[in-house]
């Protein structure tokens, strides 16, 4: 993933084997397609409205979604049907902290969810796991299950592993399971389903276009599975502490 980085599409239109990507998803019945982004956010993508119109006329039925931090412009989420926005912390200082830079994208969120758009009757908020978030005796985390609870249209989080860094445990461990979501737990908290996401096991599979040009069908960040056979390994399998690339080999 990190090799991408070196790639700016962000003004590149039509994408490079968009066409291939297409016929990728067509052939695997997909019907939800998401635009993400490793070093950058989808919505400073300058052809968004061409993008979503060639995906839906393309691919049957297609939902499309979006991952964002929320700091763009707003209303460019009016292309989308869903969609996760990335919100660490409701705090300035963990915020800035945990994310590089900037304040929390309140005021856009409130603006998004009184908004007519689809995306604002389908949005989950993202939370990446860092150890500012669980520092005691208050926890930063809990505060802001509270404060986006208090939104009222919020149904769904998830909080996330970071990729690549050290694994922190589990911080709602001591509730009862509500379900289990792509083989990670879900836990019902103020009436919203709070999931804690491993990327690096989840039970997940997709087909991607890449800013290079390549187009995978397997998860690539999913190294939990078998080499051969792509069967997803449980988290019982990674005991170690850490996200590194030799717990998972030999398996």
């Amino acid at each position: 993933m990190m090799s991408l980085d070196t790639f700016n599409n962000l003004d590149v239109w039509p994408l490079t084997n968009i066409d291939k990507f297409v016929e990728q998803c067509n052939t695997k019945g997909i019907k939800e397609v998401n635009l993400t982004g490793s070093n950058t956010d989808p919505l400073l993508y300058k052809h968004l409205e061409e993008l979503t119109k060639y995906l839906r006329e393309r691919i049957p039925v297609v939902m499309m979604g979006v991952r964002t931090n929320g700091v763009g412009d707003i209303d460019l989420l009016k292309y989308f049907d869903k969609g996760s926005m990335s919100i660490t912390s409701f705090n300035d200082k963990i915020y800035k902290n945990t994310m590089g830079q900037g304040h929390p994208p309140i005021d856009n969120l409130k603006r998004l969810l009184l908004s007519e758009y689809p995306i604002a009757n389908n949005l989950k908020i993202n939370v990446v796991l860092c150890p500012e978030l669980l520092q005691l005796p208050n926890r930063d985390l809990d505060n802001t299950v509270l404060e986006l609870f208090k939104l009222g249209k919020i149904k769904k989080i998830n909080v996330r592993q970071p990729y690549g860094q050290p694994h922190i445990d589990n911080p709602f461990s001591d509730l009862s399971i509500h379900k289990i979501v792509y083989g990670n737990p879900c836990y019902l908290i103020y009436d919203m389903e709070v999931t804690v996401w491993d990327v690096h096991y989840t039970e997940v599979e997709s087909v991607n276009l890449y800013a290079n040009g390549i187009v995978s069908i397997t998860y690539p960040v999913t190294k939990g599975c078998h080499p051969v056979y792509g069967n997803v390994k449980g988290q019982e399998h990674f005991t170690k502490s850490g996200r590194v690339n030799e717990q998972w080999l030999k398996y």
